[in-house]
Parts: C-alpha cells; sequence; structure tokens
C-alpha cells in the first residue's frame, strides 16, 4: 500500500482566460478578479502553465485509479496491480499534489524578486520530467535501478527546494503564521524522505522484515499527509485570509498553526502503537494525541472567524471549501484518536479504511482546498457554468467515494461486507475520472490557444537557463 497528445493541448495551458477575464499569474484575491496577464517567460514556465500541467497530472492520476479498480473486478493480466499502485502512488504525490503546492508556495508567499529566479523553474522540470519517467516504468518493471535512481534524483530535487525556498520566504513579507507553516511543511517534505529511503533498501536488499516496512511507511505518509500537504495547505489559505480578520483572530490562528506544527513529530508515534512498541513510544503517542486533539479545539474558533470573512462568497465556493475544511477537521478528529487500540486497529489494520483514512486528507482536504484555490484566485474561471459544473461533478464523487470505502472497511470489519462495493468503487473511480477531466477541459476552454506562439518559441530555454543558477547553488 502506497501511495503515496501533449502537441494538441500544450498551447492552451497559459495566457488569458478571455479578453474580460484574464487567469491570475500573481494569485489575486477574488472570483472574476483582473490581474495581469503572463508575459512571455510566463507563458512558457510560469503559474498557469505548471497549474494547467498539475490539472492534467490529476487527470492521469484519477485514470490510474480506475485502471487499479478494475483489476480488482475483471481479468486484467496483461497489467501487475502492485506496479500499477507504485506508479499511481508516487505520480499522485509527486505529479499533482507536491508541483500544484511547490508552484503555489513559490508564487503566492515569495517577493517578485524571489520568485522568478529560474532555479525554480529548474525545480519544477525536474520534479515534472522524473514523476514522468515513474509513471511510464513502473507499470512494466515496478522497483528496479532505473525507478531507484529516478526516484533519489526527485528527492534531491525536493532537498534543493527546501533550501531556496526557505532562504527566500525568510525574505518575503509574510507573517510569523505564515512563515511558520511554509517552513515546517517544506522541512516535513524533506523528513519524510527518510521513509522513502528505508522503503527503498528494503526493497533492494529484499528484507522481510515487515515492522520496519510498515513504520517506514507510515512515517512517510504521516509526514507527506499531515506534514507537507496540511501544512502547506494552511500557509496558503492563511496567507489570502488573516489580513480580513480582526487581530484576536489572527492571534488564534496563529497558536492554532504552532500548536499544529508542534504535533507533527510527537504524533507520527500514533503510527507506531500497532505493533506495541516501547513504554516510551506510547508516552511521546499520548502527547501527539493530546496535541492533534487540543489543534482541532483551537481551529474551530478559527473556523467560526474564517465563516464571518467568506459569509458573501459564492455557494460554489462554499461548498467545495467547506468539503476541504470539513474533511480536515473529521481527519484530526479521528487522528487524535488513533491512540485507542479499537480505533488505532482499524485505522492502520483494516485496508478499506487505511484507504478511506487517506483518501480524506488527499482529496476530500487537499485535492478539494487546491480546486477551490484555483477558482477563487481566477485560474479557473468559475464564470462559466461548464466550470462550476465540472467542479461540483468533482466534489460530488469525492464524497461518494469516501462513503464507500469507509462503508466497505466498516462492513468487512462486522463481516457484513458485499460484493456490489467493487463494482460501486470502480463507478465512483470513473465518476472521479470524469469530474477531472472536466475540470481540465474546463481549463483548456478558457485559454486560447497558444501553439503557434509555442512553436516559434523553444521550451527549453526556462529550463536551461536554470543552469547557471543551479551550479552556483552547489
Amino acid at each position: 500500500m502506497t501511495l503515496a497528445s501533449y502537441s494538441s493541448i500544450y498551447g492552451r495551458m497559459t495566457g488569458k482566460i478571455n479578453n474580460n477575464y484574464p487567469a491570475s499569474s500573481n494569485l489575486s484575491e477574488g472570483e472574476g478578479s483582473q490581474v495581469k496577464s503572463p508575459s512571455p517567460r510566463e507563458g512558457r514556465g510560469g503559474l498557469n502553465f505548471w497549474l494547467s500541467l498539475s490539472l492534467l497530472n490529476l487527470c492521469i492520476v484519477t485514470v490510474l485509479g480506475v485502471i487499479l479498480r478494475s483489476k480488482a473486478i475483471f481479468n486484467l493480466p496483461i497489467i501487475d496491480y502492485n506496479h500499477l499502485l507504485n506508479a499511481h502512488s508516487h505520480f499522485a504525490f509527486g505529479g499533482w499534489v507536491t508541483l500544484a503546492l511547490m508552484v503555489l508556495m513559490t508564487h503566492a508567499l515569495l517577493t517578485e524578486a524571489g520568485k522568478k529566479k529560474s532555479i525554480y523553474q529548474f525545480v519544477f522540470w525536474s520534479i515534472f520530467v522524473t514523476i514522468w519517467i515513474l509513471l511510464l516504468t513502473f507499470p512494466f518493471t515496478g522497483y528496479n535501478t532505473l525507478s531507484t535512481y529516478i526516484s533519489t534524483i526527485f528527492i534531491f530535487t525536493t532537498y534543493i527546494f527546501g533550501w531556496i525556498f526557505i532562504k527566500d520566504i525568510r525574505k518575503a513579507k509574510v507573517s510569523k503564521t505564515v512563515l511558520l507553516l511554509a517552513v515546517a511543511s517544506v522541512a516535513c517534505l524533506v523528513l519524510s524522505s527518510a521513509g522513502s529511503f528505508t522503503l527503498g533498501y528494503l526493497f533492494a536488499s529484499k528484507s522481510l522484515n515487515a515492522v520496519l516496512y510498515r513504520d517506514a511507511l507510515f512515517s512517510y505518509l504521516h509526514l507527506q499527509y499531515n506534514g507537507f500537504f496540511s501544512l502547506a495547505v494552511f500557509a496558503l489559505f492563511f496567507q489570502k485570509i488573516e489580513l480580513k480578520l480582526p487581530a484576536e483572530a489572527q492571534k488564534k490562528m496563529h497558536r492554532f498553526a504552532v500548536l499544529l506544527v508542534c504535533s507533527i513529530l510527537p504524533s507520527m508515534f500514533l503510527s507506531y502503537h500497532w505493533h506495541d512498541p516501547s513504554i516510551l513510544f506510547h508516552i511521546i503517542a499520548y502527547i501527539g494525541s493530546i496535541l492533534v486533539l487540543t489543534s482541532f479545539g483551537l481551529f474551530v474558533p478559527v473556523l467560526l472567524s474564517i465563516l464571518k470573512v467568506y459569509k458573501s462568497v459564492s455557494p460554489l465556493f462554499k461548498f467545495i471549501g467547506g468539503l476541504s475544511l470539513g474533511a480536515f477537521m473529521l481527519k484530526t478528529f479521528l487522528q487524535s484518536f488513533t491512540i485507542i487500540n479499537f480505533v488505532g486497529n482499524l485505522v492502520f489494520g483494516d485496508r478499506p479504511i487505511i484507504m478511506g483514512f487517506l483518501h480524506l486528507v488527499f482529496l476530500g482536504f487537499v485535492t478539494l482546498f487546491l480546486l477551490a484555490y484555483f477558482a477563487r484566485t481566477g485560474f479557473l474561471n468559475t464564470e462559466k457554468t461548464f466550470t462550476k459544473v465540472s467542479l461540483v461533478v468533482f466534489a460530488l464523487a469525492v464524497v461518494i467515494n469516501e462513503v464507500l470505502l469507509w462503508a466497505q472497511g466498516i462492513g468487512a470489519m462486522f463481516i457484513q461486507s458485499s460484493d456490489l462495493f467493487p463494482w460501486m468503487l470502480w463507478g465512483a473511480g470513473i465518476w472521479l475520472c470524469l469530474g477531472a477531466t472536466l475540470i481540465f477541459i474546463a481549463r483548456l476552454r478558457s485559454a486560447p490557444s497558444f501553439a503557434r506562439e509555442m512553436a516559434k518559441e523553444k521550451m527549453q530555454e526556462s529550463y536551461s537557463s536554470s543552469i547557471p543558477e543551479l551550479r552556483r547553488f552547489l
């Protein structure tokens, strides 16, 4: 269990949405807000371009999900389930969420001088290229020498991003709350690589150490989901809303952020509770559980203040944003109670429940937040009915998928599972794929074709220009 036809669409990924509704290149606040159109360089490697590629990658993730669920109910001997699962998880993490969060954090949190550094283009291209190589090799070969080298390049690319980004954000004019969340998120991204290297060692040595395997896997997932993903989301979210909140609400927001960051490492020990570790591990796990539950309590007044600010936004944004924050609160509440053996064994021992918990964070919280952020900043044109329908279709698919996963898990726990669940989950997977595809089409429909411009310009320019800066970094 891990998670963890270009020429025809390439030119439509950047530029203005239309003459009256330009795409957001500086992440201006507000649905339908007017922002400047991108420069030629921004068109080739700027915000719109990379976010469009991220949406394309989301579509690929959902397609892989449908194939995985098809394998569970149809005879598809040509497909190796475990190999495809590795491709699905790596691509979901790297191609969709990691790329989207890195691009947004760079463009939304850094200074103009910082975000224009060509080293970030090198990072984004490296992330994109390595993750696509893994996508094209994993389904056929699984873990081998090539995939190990490519995965290592991906990890070291995140190190480069972490080092440069932390240096740059310290110079940016962001609040101490946003700074804390952003730095901690990148630190968790870097620390999570320890789990990846441990898993790589276990695969290379053909070790049968099941305890070390699960501990390494759960540590990686924890630092990604509860660390990098969650903290980066709140860094972006709070950066948008904090100035609209009264001073007292901003203080509550900071206290929540501090406690959330402090809970990351202690709560990781909840993942080790399943194999009855030492008393020290138990004590740290209890501390983590208390910190997580306390952060849940501190988030409630922050949420109430946020609701007052956003009471006038569109119903669509309320719907998707509400689902996202609701998923975070449910995740946090459940996570704090995994210290109880019954709940812990359920979360870490029942595969459908595990998948439900992981999808709750990945799809319900992080992905829906990113889509809401895209809509709020104007990258997705929610003035168009097609875009609204696309977002609703995807959001409803997320809800249905989550309900089915939890129902299957709870049913299996009481030996009441049904043979219909694989079919229903297959249908939910197709629904998710349809929603993601519609969202990507909505983005393409909102952008004029840049095919002729792209034909004149060499796309490698932004990548090549970053090499001198990379050499200075090294």
